[in-house]
Parts: C-alpha cells; structure tokens; sequence
C-alpha cells in the first residue's frame, strides 16, 4: 500500500491507499532511474503487519536491505518482514523477553538473540537451532565476522566470547568496570569497544587479551567517573 504525502501550509498530510504501487515487475534499473522522481521520492510505503500485542523493543534490518527484524513482548516474540513484498514473512515467540540481538549472516538466515533469562537462542531459517546461557545476565552483544566470534556484555566485569565456529566459550575478555552497558565492533578496522557503567569506554584489539586504550569518558563531561587508581 502507497501513502501519498502532501504538505499545506507545512503541515505533512498522509493519505493511505491514494499513491500509485509500484509493478512487481519492474526492473532494477527502472527503479533506480525512479529515485530523481520527486513524487517518487516523497512516496511511502506502507508495511503491513508492523504491529505487536505490548510493545516493540529492537528494530534493525538485514545487511542486504531486504527484510527487518523486530522483537516485542508481552508475550515475547520475534517477527520478519519482507520488504520486497511489504508483508510479515514469519513470527516466533521466545520464553523470555529479549534485551537485543545481532543479524549474523546478510540475510535473515542467522541471527542471535539476547534474552533476559541469561539465555542466547539461535536462529536459523527453520527456527530454533542453539540455545546457551552465559553466567551472568547479558546487556548488550556484538559480533565479529573476521573471527566468527559473538561476544556479550552485561551484569560482569568481563567479556565472555563464543566462538561459533568452534561451538564453545572462549576465555573472557577482563575490563575495568563492575559492569558493562553497551559494545560494539567498528566496521573500518575490527576494534571491539565496550562502554562500563562508571563512564569508562575500553577498547580490545580481539587478537589479544588486554584493552589497549581506556578513556574515563564520564571524567572527561565533568561527571562523576571512576575513582583514580
């Protein structure tokens, strides 16, 4: 479904059904050439299905651009669009709610979900595959294509690693914090970043055990960071 939008008096005005649908048929090339199309460009479209019982938590879409994941609970559940042909490709529902997950392959064929039973569930084209559960509860998690790692943060001052091509945990990663909120892998030159709940952000080169740079972010705003020593 089309939305065409219109703007009087700078007000944006939505219109469901009245825009023209895009042929199905219509090539690649086509499309692109349509992208200097202003009333192209202005035009919406309308995912079906987008809606979950409570709340939605975690939106992120594949490395192709082709589908979304999103997560919600109340109950906890996952579900996959399909954005070719704007409509909900599969819903699941999980034992506990999830904190965050990680798209592992280019297509929705791999993914990892965080959940907050201290669970990671695996999931794979057919469903549920693996299931693991770190020893203490997880906050956040990245994952390292280069060395088919996925490693999680959270309630611990460490960084436990699994190795999913070797199917097991590897030895954790020590930091500084009591706890960790939040990392992430840069995607220019593979350094893993995790950020603690005193304002401290680490940074590990993933080929060996110790951080190599660590700045007392909090300290650095004015606020209150951690203590020297």
């Amino acid at each position: 479904m089309a939305l065409k939008l219109s703007a009087p008096d700078g007000v944006k005005v939505y219109t469901v059904g009245s825009g023209k649908s895009m042929p199905a048929w219509l090539s690649e090339t086509k499309k692109r050439a349509l992208r200097k199309d202003e009333e192209y460009r202005r035009r919406l479209d309308l995912l079906q299905d987008l809606q979950f019982p409570s709340a939605c938590q975690r939106i992120k879409i594949t490395p192709d651009q082709q589908y979304i994941y999103a997560t919600g609970y109340h109950p906890p559940m996952i579900k996959l669009y399909d954005l070719n042909n704007l409509s909900l490709k599969f819903d699941r529902h999980l034992d506990a709610e999830v904190v965050d997950f990680q798209v592992l392959s280019d297509d929705y064929s791999k993914a990892a979900f965080l959940c907050s039973d201290r669970s990671v569930s695996f999931h794979a084209r057919f469903g549920t595959y693996f299931k693991t559960r770190t020893p203490r509860q997880g906050r956040d998690l990245a994952y390292a294509p280069f060395t088919a790692e996925l490693l999680v943060v959270g309630s611990a001052p460490e960084v436990y690693r699994i190795n999913l091509s070797e199917g097991r945990f590897m030895q954790p990663l020590p930091s500084k914090s009591m706890g960790i909120n939040a990392c992430g892998i840069s995607p220019a030159h593979g350094l893993f970043a995790c950020a603690g709940e005193d304002g401290l952000l680490e940074c590990f080169d993933l080929r060996q055990r110790s951080a190599i740079a660590v700045l007392d972010a909090a300290r650095a705003v004015g606020a209150a960071g951690k203590p020297p020593g």
